[in-house]
């Protein structure tokens, strides 16, 4: 890796050096070592870059949520022109919940990886708080996903939510949760769409 590289730069080559190894062995089979050799750098400039493997851990989980994210942000012309009232809610909660599973689709290592981060800090954090402190804000995040969609669907169909955008927000994602999971077991991506297509008409109901 070019000595020139910012450190922004180079944290971002270590976190994706850290995914691809993490998908291949587990998120607790992994160490810094290993992520040195396979970024082609000395161990020193990892820690320089993050202090322990829970920081570059840290930094993982906002990587994949981040990708969750920048698919939904994909394509701003869906929410354009989209007409008003609770039917238009419905098909852009719809077409926002179809943006991200595009990108869940083609990335299903990715996919499981985060599952396994999430066990690995509940595992661990028992013992060493800073390990469950990954896996609250690597759902925080993803909260904050969804509550930007609800939020898009709101403004842009002149509709308000009768419950608090936070609580849907939190029900959509634990939904969303299961059938990326179910999707993992069974690989029936024909199901996940009909079971969106439930999901946002679910969502649509608190919608007035």
């Amino acid at each position: 890796m070019s000595s020139r590289l910012s450190v922004e730069e180079r944290r971002a080559h270590l976190i994706e050096a850290a995914i691809g190894l993490a998908e291949k062995k587990g998120v607790a089979g992994v160490t810094t070592r290993d992520v040195a050799q396979a970024a082609g750098v000395s161990l020193g400039v990892v820690h320089y870059c993050f202090e322990n493997k829970d920081a570059l851990m840290t930094e993982l989980v906002k990587a994949l949520s981040m990708e969750l994210r920048d698919s939904v942000d994909a394509n701003e012309t869906v929410w354009q022109d989209v007409g008003s009232g609770k039917e238009a809610l419905q098909k852009l909660v719809r077409a926002g919940l179809e943006l991200m599973w595009l990108n869940i689709e083609a990335t299903p290592e990715r996919q499981l990886l985060t599952y396994e981060t999430t066990t690995y800090a509940l595992r661990e954090g028992e013992s060493t708080p800073a390990k469950l402190a990954i896996a609250r804000e690597q759902y925080a995040f993803n909260d904050t996903t969804v509550a930007d969609i609800l939020d898009h669907a709101r403004d842009a169909t002149g509709c308000r939510w009768s419950v608090p955008v936070p609580t849907l927000s939190r029900f959509t994602l634990n939904v969303i949760d299961g059938v990326v999971l179910r999707w993992l077991v069974d690989n029936d991506s024909e199901s996940v769409r009909r079971q969106l297509d439930l999901l946002s008409e679910m969502v649509a109901n608190y919608a007035v």
